[in-house]
Formats: C-alpha cells, structure tokens, sequence
C-alpha cells in the first residue's frame, strides 16, 4: 500500500511533538515548550495590515509560480544590500517556506545514489529530504559544532553532488567561522561540487560571531551555491509559509519548472505581507534580535550548574551536553521524555539532530517561562 520511498523516511520529530504537547495541554498540564523553532512574538502589525489589504484588493487569485514581481525584486534589492552581489529578481525563487525549497533542490539535482554531505548536528529534515530524491546522505561530525572541513573533503566521492551548511545552525546556534566557510568554497570549486547553504536564521547573530555569505566570493562560489532563506524566524511569519531561494540562473529555472507542477503559486496575499516586512525591515528585526540576545543570556546564567553549554552565536537554540546524567538515563530521548513527563518542560533529545548526548531546547518563551522552566529541571535533575 505505501511506497518504499514513504517507509524509507522518518517523520519529523519536531512535528510530531507539537500534537503529542496539545494533547497534553487539552488534559489541563502546564507544558513550557521550548521545543519548536518558533519566535513566540506577534507577526508585525504592518505585515498583517498590508496583507490584509491585499486580500482587500482582491490580491487572492493565482499568482506566478516564481512569485509576485514585487517580492522577488524586493528580495533582490536586500541581497545586494547584504552581500555586495547585484542579482537579477529571475534569480529568486519563493516557494511555500524553506522547506519547500529544500525539496525542490534536492528532487531537482539529486540523481539515484547521489551523495550528500550533511555535517551533523543537523536540521531534521535535511536527510529526509535528501533521501525522497533518491539521493544517499552522508554524515559528518562535527566534534567541536564547528564545520568540519577536513572531515568533509575525506569523505567526498565520485557520487558526492551537493554539500549542505546551515549557518547559524539549528540545532547548535553556532555560527561556523568565516574561515572555515571560505575552505569549504574551495572544496566545491576543487570538486566540482554545489553547496546549499541554509540561512534560515541570518538575521539571528549576536555579539563578535562575524556574518558571512558565499556570495561575497567570487563568481565561480557564486554560480555553485544555492542561498535558500526564510520570512519565517527573521520576521515572525511561520505561518505564511514564504520562503526563498536564490541561485545561478539555469537552476533557478530548472527548479522553477518543478515547482509549477507542485504548486499553482504560493499564496498570493501572503507575499504582499512579506514585501511589506522587507520594507520595515530596520523597525522589526533589529529589537527582535536584541530581545532573543537577552534571553539567551539569561539561559546561560540559569544553565550554570545544570547543563554543560556551548554559548550560541546564533539562532535562537542552547544544545546543552547532557551525557553526565546518562547514569540515570539511558540517551537523550529518554531524558527528554523524563523532563516533559516530571516538569512539563518540552525540549528534544539530540538523536533528532543526529548527534545523541544532548537537548536542545528554544529560548522562544517569555521570561518568566524560562526562568520557571529552568527551575523546574534544577528540581528534578540536581
């Protein structure tokens, strides 16, 4: 009844904790979910109010595949501002979230037995993705949570097509060093290889860690790197399923012609609202950053003691080491359940990122929530 390619995969344990949290919810426990990757702010009052106008307008009929002009120009301008690259509005692809995008590259490059270089720890749903286009992921630790550039190039073949970086990275929140992403550029140059680089959290970068695009470099890293982002983290709008992509030419148009029989557009009055995101872009990031800064803070301070912690760069996730309590529990999933089950505490265990001996849980929760989170576990754990 169900095809191999279905049996082949894992659904995404993120996803399926969310249903397991509202079920808990509706039975009356107090749950604190730090679980998913989700800023807990409002969507902008001006996204909201300039797509309610589109649907006023009449803006909810088909639109292009590709997206609405004005999005992909906007996009287009941003991009030139951040890296420096003047790009054509035809290279910018919006798809239904970066997730979608994702899909997309990985159905329109991979061949059958297609190799992927995926460093771990990694987003979920990278080798699930990989593995629906037939492709073969392969993974690489990263020891120290920094790239592993020297591990990557040892393990590239005569299959390896494409190398995935994700930068800030969820779930670490390191940002890899700029040096290390320029050595991986030379590697795909060297090998003839592409990178997909997810920036789904470029905006999320705090103190000294230094912002970094491969479209800095030359043309020739520019041509073999397909920058896949999101409306989602930067601007509050999980919802609205806008993600992007933006890339050499003839991919863009390779992609493209997948995504018309996958979808007849995305929608349409949803992108209006992210064309208005764009435009106040300097008022709605920027104290949403700060905002996420000061909770990280406090989630260093309140894991002294409790949890080993590497200082996150970036995103919005602490991936604590948890092994020292591995006496009393036999991997991270099962501490993870333990917590949710005593202290009503939601986090995820580290097998889910494929590397086991940790938890990562989102400061995406009030103040109060954290702080009380925190507490809770101190009681249970020490």
């Amino acid at each position: 009844m169900i095809s191999d390619r279905i049996l082949g995969v894992e659904g995404s344990k993120s996803v399926g904790l969310a249903s397991v949290l509202m079920k808990l919810r509706k039975e009356g426990r107090d749950i604190i979910a730090l679980n998913v990757g989700e800023p807990d702010l409002p969507t902008p009052d001006v996204v909201k109010e300039a797509t309610a106008k589109a649907m006023r307008d009449n803006h909810t009929r088909y639109s292009l595949v590709e997206g609405i002009p004005e999005l992909r120009e906007k996009i287009a301008e941003r991009f030139q501002k951040q890296t420096g690259r003047s790009i054509s509005p035809s290279q910018v692809l919006v798809s239904n979230g970066s997730k979608q995008t994702l899909y997309n590259i990985f159905q329109a490059m991979l061949n059958a037995g297609d190799e992927v270089i995926i460093p771990r720890p990694y987003w979920v749903s990278f080798p699930e993705a990989v593995k629906l286009a037939g492709g073969v992921p392969v993974f690489i630790d990263a020891l120290d949570l920094q790239l592993p550039v020297d591990a990557i190039e040892a393990a590239i073949t005569r299959k390896t097509k494409l190398i995935v970086v994700n930068s800030p990275n969820n779930p670490s929140g390191v940002v890899y060093k700029k040096s290390d992403m320029k050595k991986l550029a030379a590697l795909a140059v060297k090998h003839d290889l592409h990178i997909v680089s997810d920036e789904a959290y470029e905006a999320l970068i705090y103190d000294e860690a230094e912002k970094f695009s491969f479209a800095e470099m030359d043309d020739e890293v520019f041509k073999r790197t397909i920058h896949v982002q999101s409306f989602s983290k930067t601007f509050m709008m999980t919802g609205f399923r806008i993600g992007f992509m933006i890339a050499d030419q003839p991919l863009v148009s390779a992609i493209n012609k997948l995504q018309s029989h996958l979808t007849g557009n995305n929608c349409t009055f949803a992108q209006y609202g992210a064309v208005a995101a764009l435009e106040h872009e300097a008022s709605i990031v920027p104290p949403m950053v700060e905002l996420m800064r000061s909770r990280r803070d406090l989630c260093l301070e309140l894991s002294k003691g409790l949890f080993e912690v590497e200082t996150p760069g970036g995103a919005f996730y602490l991936f604590p080491k948890v092994t020292n309590y591995f006496e009393r529990f036999k991997d991270s999933a099962e501490m993870a359940t333990f917590l949710l089950e005593k202290t009503g505490v939601a986090g995820l265990g580290g097998s889910a990122f494929g590397m086991e001996g940790h938890l990562r849980f989102a400061f995406t929760a009030s103040e109060t929530d954290l702080r009380e989170a925190f507490r809770r576990m101190r009681e249970v754990l020490l």
